[in-house]
């Protein structure tokens, strides 16, 4: 279950969060329930959470200040403000601290558990990335002691996104993919896609996992050096230059990448081809 602290200093408010709010369907326990922000400080400190629901105006330290503090602590958290003031500069810096709701008191328990619902599929696919990212790294290691290349992953990957051509993000997923082999010599990042797509990297990163099966960084990889094959094979660039060609800096580092995925050099790969 994911473990939510819930903090406002109106004692009524609190208990009611806590008592009418069915946790238990949402996949969520209060592990606690505290009545300052000092204390919940404090309390963040020694426990593993994954939902802030706090108020923001309170005394001594405000839920904003709690928030920050709660992300310093572990980035992943997911916070939920309430606060009895529509106030425009308290929203304008809930936004910039990502928070997943802005909920207005007086509190309405549907809108609270709509809020929550939606931290909870947010929590769900960060369980799954996380899980898949754990099974396919467990694949890519076993398949480098078998000296093949990544060739069959990159295939299936435009195979699964002609498949579901039907759906709204499979179009969107051709033409990141089109992207990465357009940019395959310069520095690819995750961030740098998003903004010339115009969505958020977390986004755009789940989308095009869920329509290729391949996370985004691995993507990039696997066709950096499914290129570089391709160049070791049909020319006669130095190995270098194939690596500058295809991205990478650092021939060191090129070297190691590709060895770790084919199990021989770049230098053995193009003697053998």
């Amino acid at each position: 279950m994911y473990n939510v602290l819930l903090v406002d200093d109106e004692d009524l408010d609190l208990e009611a969060l806590r008592r009418f709010i069915p946790w238990e369907q949402l996949n969520m326990q209060v592990v606690s329930a505290q009545n300052s922000a000092i204390s919940a400080a404090k309390y963040i400190d020694q426990a593993e959470l994954d939902v802030l629901v706090t108020d923001i105006r309170m005394p001594q330290m405000s839920g904003l200040e709690l928030a920050k503090l709660a992300q310093e602590r572990n980035k992943n958290i997911r916070i939920v403000f309430i606060s009895g003031y529509e106030d425009f500069a308290y929203a304008k810096q809930a936004l910039s601290l990502n928070a997943c709701s802005y909920i207005l008191k007086p509190v309405n328990d549907n809108e609270v558990y709509e809020a929550l619902t939606k931290v909870k599929e947010m929590l769900d696919q960060e369980q799954n990335r996380k899980q898949t990212e754990r099974a396919y790294m467990e694949i890519v290691q076993a398949r480098s002691t078998d000296r093949k290349p990544p060739l069959p992953d990159l295939k299936q990957a435009l195979a699964d996104c002609d498949k579901k051509q039907n759906k709204k993000n499979s179009k969107l997923a051709q033409e990141i993919i089109a992207y990465i082999h357009a940019h395959i010599h310069e520095v690819i990042t995750l961030r740098n896609a998003a903004n010339t797509f115009s969505y958020t990297p977390n986004y755009l990163g789940l989308m095009f996992r869920e329509e290729t099966g391949v996370a985004f960084t691995d993507y990039v990889i696997q066709a950096r050096l499914l290129k570089a094959q391709e160049l070791l094979t049909d020319t006669n660039l130095k190995i270098y230059e194939i690596a500058d060609k295809v991205g990478y800096r650092n021939l060191n580092y090129f070297s190691k990448q590709f060895k770790d995925c084919f199990g021989i050099s770049p230098l053995e790969f193009r003697r053998q081809s």
